[in-house]
């Protein structure tokens, strides 16, 4: 498996090799302690219990005040709360959106891979929360024995982050604003959904990396995004998330529009170049398209560009 870099708000790609198989739903939420359960858009009760993506039940005692992020989605969900001055760390160079999450303390780097969480940096920065993706269950460990309520987020399609937004929101105090981000993206959604109803699907294929070629298969937050964008994928036969693809396979099914991730890193006139791929519709046809990576493949409140981005890709005569 070959993810890209920005997959599930990313981390460096070699996080995902570590990770786990996907969670079918976000995680569940309730109020702890006996006390009543907050009514959607009002002010969070706590403690507040969290039974997240990793399936580990944690407790958030008080309203946080001292945030880590270690994925750019999550970064950018804070922000978009407008919990940005409670960031305290964040993974990397990749949590980069809005700019000022440039300028909070990175604590990512450690690890054999570079991939892990400094652990003594992040304890020095007292996090009363720490928000990640699936992976690294050994360093969420350590960091759950040294007191840091750590909570894994892994959205595996557009409905499932809109409930992320949510959990975040409760566990953070934020629910008003959470709810009331999650029911605009929600309404962007149908409102792209309206634009594309009646059209039939376009056939495509979407690169992550070359070479070798890689793509995005069933079960993945991409391949969700896609098929909402009224594509048709030829991935679908693929038994893996992000399998890799041979270049006889994709000139057999010869999609009509070829979308390449800024992450693979080549331009529409790389790919018609290479070897064997004018045999493809797409290329043929001059139908390769460049695709923003950070707005697709980070499940954050960016995402619904990226979904309009790839709709006027597969339906450039539809106005959504």
């Amino acid at each position: 498996m070959r993810p890209t870099r920005t997959r599930a708000g990313l981390l460096p790609a070699v996080l995902l090799l570590l990770a786990a198989a996907c969670a079918d739903a976000g995680p569940s939420v309730s109020p702890s302690g006996g006390g009543p359960s907050s009514p959607a858009g009002s002010a969070a009760a706590f403690p507040v219990t969290v039974t997240d993506d990793d399936g580990v039940t944690v407790t958030i005692q008080a309203e946080p005040e001292r945030i880590v992020t270690f994925a750019p989605s999550a970064t950018e969900i804070v922000f978009a709360l407008g919990l940005g001055e409670r960031l305290v760390g964040v993974s990397g160079p990749f949590d980069d959106f809005p700019p000022e999450a440039r300028r909070v303390a990175e604590v990512g780097g450690a690890g054999d891979f570079g991939v892990d969480p400094n652990i003594e940096q992040v304890v020095s920065l007292q996090p009363d929360l720490f928000l990640t993706i699936k992976g690294g269950d050994q360093w969420k460990e350590r960091l759950r024995d040294l007191g840091v309520p750590v909570v894994t987020l892994d959205a595996t399609d557009l409905d499932d982050l809109l409930e992320d937004i949510r959990t975040v929101g409760r566990i953070t105090g934020a629910t008003e604003g959470a709810e009331s981000l999650a029911n605009q993206m929600q309404a962007e959604a149908q409102g792209i959904a309206d634009a594309l109803a009646g059209r039939p699907a376009v056939t495509c294929f979407y690169e992550t990396f070359y070479p070798p070629l890689y793509t995005v298969g069933p079960g993945t937050f991409i391949y969700d995004l896609l098929e909402r964008a009224g594509c048709d994928p030829v991935t679908a036969p693929a038994d893996q998330q992000y399998p890799e693809w041979s270049v006889e396979d994709l000139v057999r099914q010869s999609p009509e529009v070829y979308l390449v991730s800024s992450e693979s890193g080549s331009s529409p006139r790389a790919v018609a170049k290479r070897a064997g791929f004018q045999a493809v519709s797409a290329v043929a046809a001059g139908r390769v398209v460049p695709v923003n990576a950070d707005l697709v493949e980070r499940p954050g409140p960016r995402v619904l560009a990226g979904l309009r981005l790839l709709a006027e890709a597969l339906h450039p005569d539809v106005l959504v």
